[in-house]
């Protein structure tokens, strides 16, 4: 008998662990805000932590939070959407030197090759002409913007001591990518213009959701540079204010920008010159 009472307790106990298993997994996943290189309605989505900005003394959801970022390639331009509570126009910061903190600009590390966007123009970057530039050097101005940190380390432990989770996009607060006992590079410092980028004030049918995965920020930004300006291959984005109050990155594929059809270039080459003996005749 205490063989088999044994035997009939066993599986009991394996379904209750199995159940409490279950419930830990999905209540670790239904509290997760961060979701990386998550693909919905053709834009490549990257959900940052939505508690780890910092103002003064609050942490989370301040007026310099990132929600997230996205990206879609069509064929002719690569559109990149921030979501975060800072304004184009960026905010005023007692804190600050100036008395105003604006945008950073964002960076495109392709396998090493670094590239920069400079989308408003009322920052500190090192370049004077909103577009993209490549041979790009960086530089921070966390401090000049009132950081009250040393290095990006100590920000993500008072992030933490405050009961709160520090992540970078689809990079973790700690990944070695960015070194933690420096600021993290906010700025261009030098670089050579190559092209434009233009800022698309209206959104509607590019069919972009924030609100899918619950990043519901003040301001939506999208930002839309040539494909043909930028070589394939794997990407970094990152991005954060100039104060590096909110820190984000983006890991995804450049694809090879499309290449227009040999018989559609002839085409519309005879279709030209058919048309310019046209015009000869008439004359």
């Amino acid at each position: 008998m205490k063989s088999s009472s044994f035997q009939f307790q066993k599986p009991q106990k394996s379904y209750f662990l199995c159940f409490l298993l279950s419930a830990f997994c999905y209540f670790l996943s239904a509290n997760k805000p961060m979701l990386a290189g998550t693909l919905y309605n053709n834009w490549n989505y990257a959900i940052d932590s939505f508690d780890d900005s910092t103002s003064g003394n609050d942490v989370g959801n301040t007026k310099y939070e990132i929600f997230g970022t996205a990206f879609q390639q069509t064929p002719t331009q690569l559109l990149f959407a921030i979501n975060s509570n800072l304004s184009l126009e960026g905010t005023t910061s007692t804190y600050a030197a100036d008395g105003h903190v604006g945008w950073g600009d964002l960076f495109l590390d392709l396998d090493g090759s670094l590239l920069g966007v400079k989308f408003v123009g009322n920052n500190a970057s090192g370049v004077a002409t909103t577009g993209l530039y490549d041979t790009v050097t960086t530089k921070t101005v966390a401090k000049e913007n009132g950081s009250a940190w040393d290095n990006l380390g100590e920000y993500n432990n008072w992030v933490r001591q405050n009961g709160k989770t520090p992540s970078i996009g689809d990079l973790g607060a700690d990944d070695p990518y960015f070194n933690l006992n420096e600021h993290v590079p906010n700025l261009i410092a030098s670089g050579t213009r190559i092209g434009d980028v233009e800022l698309i004030a209206d959104l509607t049918g590019l069919g972009l959701d924030f609100g899918q995965f619950q990043a519901t920020g003040a301001y939506t930004h999208v930002l839309a540079i040539d494909r043909t300006l930028l070589p394939a291959g794997n990407v970094k984005f990152w991005l954060a204010p100039e104060c590096d109050n909110d820190i984000t990155a983006h890991i995804g594929t450049l694809d090879p920008a499309p290449v227009p059809e040999p018989s559609l270039v002839l085409g519309l080459g005879g279709f030209a010159l058919l048309l310019g003996r046209v015009k000869s005749r008439r004359s």
